[in-house]
């Protein structure tokens, strides 16, 4: 079975501690027939203009060259009413405009935003969510909201990051598979065997 790709997109740790542990916890093991890649957005983009004034720019073409070739996104920033993180808000910047040319346009992207605080009711929509919409993605949602993250995940010995909390990462992968079968269906792929191993 052809495995469908999704990428898997966070702040730097400076900007977002939480992000990319979260997703690297997520792609492993990895559901049958779904492989998460995780980059994040390196930090100097957050230095980069957020305005779009120069044609391109080397590492956030590489990041948009990923997200072409990608059945599809993840995108992890943190729980808040502003906007994401500079460097995550710039790299979004440049993956979604323009829009004609945006790698994103139709593809099924998911967001998972995070908190230290209690859990606690989200506004209808966050920053990151606006900005995908505006640019024509296919937003599979709602978002999964994980409060407490630093209680949620924690890192083992050999270095590999594992949940601590089975609800949380129950409902996180439910939002991979759903994002996963979004992307197989956009890319015209068959659907994946059935994922329950992956929950064991």
């Amino acid at each position: 079975m052809e495995n469908v790709l999704l990428l898997g997109l966070s702040a730097p740790a400076d900007d977002d501690p939480y992000g990319d542990p979260l997703l690297r916890a997520l792609s492993a093991p990895g559901a049958s027939g779904t492989r998460l890649v995780v980059s994040t957005a390196p930090s100097v983009l957050a230095r980069a203009s957020s305005e779009i004034i120069a044609p391109s720019h080397p590492v956030a073409d590489a990041l948009r060259q990923m997200a072409s070739l990608a059945d599809g996104v993840i995108i992890t920033t943190p729980e808040t009413h502003a906007a994401p993180p500079a460097s995550l808000r710039t790299l979004l910047n440049w993956l979604t405009w323009p829009t004609e040319g945006s790698p994103l346009i139709g593809k099924p992207v998911a967001v998972i935003t995070t908190s230290t605080a209690p859990a606690t009711e989200p506004d209808a929509y966050c920053e990151t969510e606006r900005m995908l919409f505006t640019a024509g993605a296919t937003l599979i949602g709602p978002r999964t909201v994980v409060p407490r993250v630093d209680r949620v995940l924690r890192e083992e010995p050999d270095g590999q990051v594992a949940f601590s909390d089975p609800g949380a990462a129950v409902r996180l992968l439910f939002h991979v598979h759903r994002t996963a079968a979004a992307a197989r269906e956009h890319s015209g792929l068959p659907p994946a065997d059935d994922f329950r191993p992956w929950l064991l």
